[in-house]
């Protein structure tokens, strides 16, 4: 009868301890799922990102939902019904990337979850992640590269990556990240006005011809403090700051029903609604909504810039 190593014991039992926690993870998200199902689906109740995440997983399996963001076509009715933007960018992002991006960065680590980083569109790349500090979780398993720092800083050699991908986190440079990265430096709030640093930094880093792939909250201008929404002129100023020779934007528009497909013109009073500040009926509002329930932003510009 062979005998286990020390070391083999050890790794199995610690197997069995992660599959017994996984277990656990799996029936909490069960039952936070299918509470979220019996309610009125409001965003961020209990199991709003358990079904968010599913949602989701599903279209980036799908190959004929991912066709629908190839190109600026009608989304189904009823897609990403009371559902934050990540339902809309990350598949728009990911289909574009296609099979000459090989080395890719995650700009902000939007792509850092499993269930992403593992999906079709993101098969055969080589992934790196750059975000102001470490977060929960980490898939160097997956041979994912992990880089903490500053957009407006970033620490690669000139023209190093085929494509990068900045998805919702342009619109948090020069703001005040403390939620993300405590009271460092880094996090400090300085200039409004810094994205395009951050823009010019990220172009540095891009091979020839090279895209940014880049989504971020639309409408009229608002400074949240921690972030702020970007409207028309700003859009032009971060276009300007990269002087792309190409440039293809699709802006989306979230509606009561879900998302659609959209233009600026449509867009430019759209309000963000802020979880950790408002409420679905805010009496300071200027903008009369009806009951919409947005998970944030109510508009999204989506823009593909060509070095």
């Amino acid at each position: 009868m062979n005998r286990l190593s020390i070391t083999e014991l050890g790794r199995s039992a610690f197997g069995f301890v992660a599959h017994l926690q996984q277990a656990a993870i799996d029936a909490r998200d069960q039952l936070a799922l299918r509470s979220y199902l019996k309610s009125d689906r409001r965003p961020w109740r209990a199991g709003y990102g358990v079904f968010r995440n599913r949602y989701l997983r599903d279209v980036l399996h799908d190959s004929a939902k991912l066709d629908l963001f190839h190109e600026p076509r009608s989304l189904p009715a009823g897609y990403g019904y009371r559902l934050d933007a990540r339902v809309v960018e990350i598949p728009w992002v990911l289909v574009r990337l296609g099979n000459h991006a090989a080395r890719v960065l995650d700009a902000g680590s939007a792509l850092n979850s499993e269930f992403v980083l593992t999906s079709p569109p993101l098969a055969n790349k080589r992934m790196s992640i750059v975000t102001l500090a470490p977060e929960p979780e980490c898939h160097y398993r997956l041979g994912i590269s992990y880089v903490f720092g500053d957009l407006r800083r970033l620490d690669f050699r000139d023209e190093l990556f085929d494509a990068v991908v900045c998805i919702s986190t342009i619109e948090h440079v020069g703001m005040n990240n403390a939620l993300y990265a405590g009271e460092s430096d880094t996090a400090k709030r300085g200039d409004s006005r810094e994205f395009l640093v951050a823009v010019q930094e990220m172009k540095r880093i891009l091979q020839p011809h090279g895209k940014l792939f880049i989504t971020f909250p639309f409408g009229c201008y608002e400074d949240h403090g921690w972030f702020q929404q970007f409207d028309a002129p700003r859009v032009d100023a971060l276009v300007q700051g990269f002087s792309p020779s190409t440039v293809a934007e699709t802006i989306f528009k979230y509606e009561p029903s879900g998302w659609t497909l959209s233009n600026r013109a449509a867009c430019a009073q759209c309000q963000f609604f802020d979880v950790r500040a408002s409420k679905y009926f805010d009496p300071l509002s200027t903008v009369e909504y009806p009951e919409d329930y947005p998970a944030g932003e109510r508009a999204l510009a989506c823009l593909e810039l060509t070095k």
